[in-house]
């Protein structure tokens, strides 16, 4: 029937299963099946203690994030859904309570792991710990539930990257080395040792993407019976609709690159390379989507990348420059900026208080060292799955998960970046007199 929606249909009554729910995809995730899915029954929360912040203070805080702003205005008994566990994605059950394991055992229908860690510079015992490891215990959890209809994983299309071929497909990519392997290496090694014997993670351009692209291997090589979906993402933009325009908690390395071009700092980039910009809501939508998907294939394991060829990096740099790049100064590169930084600076520690700007404008620098790999490498995605899925859809469930890539207005999105952050850059230099004036 072209009114019927199968996917409100199927998540009706469930119990869901959310790691990382403090990060941006775990948040717009939680976020849309509160806001549109409220016959969902029980949504249990995954979280750790910080060393800065206790359980019980990440928890009273959490839902004053903005991005739930709407659905608290259209779900007000959104609450009584949540159930909060504490405990780690890298302890052996997941640092549950006997209690809490027992609940999730009898109850939980669907798995969500979008926990890892996403740091491009780190070691590669803790990226093998968090990446590898952490999803290892996941599953080891997810497998003994009564109920589960699906493991969800979260990972990225830049996990060939540096390795392999210029073409992703939507399947499990190659990897040099064994992830059960690794996971013994990192067990019995020090970091050093770690770093000097594995050389297959020196074939990567960093440590997170060599253990995502591990992490894959890792599902695929599961025998349990169990239905897996991997669905890969690229660089998480700004949302395009959903909750609101342009909301998004993290900037990943190219989007804080690219909004301080203003400041005339350049980079190099490959003609045909994209980056794959896609919007958060676009992300989640295809991943409710994928899991009614992936809970229904005949095979255990399906991969979907949600990522479109186009336009290329040099598309959306033009787009963007066009739009926000006015500073006649730029014509000497990032002088000006590099200047102002350390006048600012200096008129803090003038007043006694620590400068900040050099090493914002440091942090600036390294980030365009380790973005080089991902801005130079021409990549092209096969999307075959994800576009048969959304072909699928009748009317109803597209205007609830709208999540087709080749829809978007990118020319008018990318104009937009800009503007809607601007008020809050602490690097715009032509804002420098006010910042000075205020000290």
């Amino acid at each position: 029937m072209e009114n019927s929606n199968r996917f409100l249909e199927y998540f009706q009554g469930k119990c869901i299963f959310i790691t990382g729910c403090t990060g941006c995809v775990g948040l717009a995730l939680l976020e849309k099946l509160l806001r549109s899915f409220p016959q969902v029954h029980k949504i249990v929360l995954l979280i750790r203690k910080k060393r800065s912040e206790n359980v019980s203070t990440r928890i009273l805080n959490y839902f004053d994030n903005p991005v739930f702003s709407v659905m608290k205005e259209v779900q007000k008994d959104y609450l009584e859904k949540i159930i909060w566990v504490e405990g780690d994605v890298v302890k052996p059950n997941l640092g549950l309570s006997a209690e809490n394991l027992n609940y999730i055992y009898n109850n939980v229908n669907v798995f969500y792991h979008c926990a890892a860690s996403v740091k491009f510079v780190e070691n590669l015992k803790n990226s093998i710990t968090s990446n590898i490891y952490g999803t290892e215990m996941v599953y080891n959890v997810a497998k003994n539930c009564k109920k589960l209809e699906c493991f969800m994983h979260v990972s990225t299309v830049f996990c060939n990257h540096g390795y392999s071929q210029s073409v992703l497909k939507e399947e499990i990519p190659e990897n040099p080395a064994n992830p059960d392997q690794l996971l013994e290496m990192a067990k019995s090694m020090s970091v050093n040792e770690l770093e000097e014997n594995c050389k297959e993670s020196k074939i990567f351009i960093n440590n997170y993407v060599f253990t995502k692209n591990a992490t894959e291997n890792l599902l695929g090589n599961k025998k349990d019976n169990i239905k897996i979906g991997i669905l890969r993402i690229g660089c998480v933009m700004e949302s395009y609709k959903e909750p609101y325009h342009f909301w998004l908690i993290n900037e990943n390395v190219f989007n804080v690159i690219l909004k301080n071009v203003v400041t005339g700092i350049g980079f190099n980039m490959k003609e045909k390379a994209s980056a794959y910009c896609t919007p958060i809501d676009f992300c989640i939508n295809a991943l409710i989507a994928s899991t009614y998907d992936t809970a229904h294939i005949t095979e255990n394991l399906k991969v979907f990348n949600v990522a479109t060829n186009r336009p290329t990096i040099k598309e959306i740099y033009e787009i963007f420059v066009k739009e926000n790049v006015k500073d006649p100064w730029l014509s000497f590169g990032s002088l000006k900026y590099r200047f102002l930084c350390h006048l600012k600076d200096l008129v803090l520690e003038m007043s006694g208080k620590r400068g900040i700007y050099v090493r914002e404008m440091a942090r600036m620098d390294q980030s365009v060292v380790i973005s080089r790999n991902f801005l130079c490498k021409e990549l092209y995605c096969h999307t075959e799955n994800l576009d048969e899925l959304w072909k699928s859809l009748n009317e109803s469930e597209r205007e609830l998960l709208f999540f087709n890539l080749n829809d978007i207005d990118f020319e008018k999105y990318v104009k937009s970046w800009f503007k809607m952050e601007k008020k809050y850059n602490p690097l715009d230099p032509t804002s420098t007199m006010l910042h000075l004036a205020k000290l």
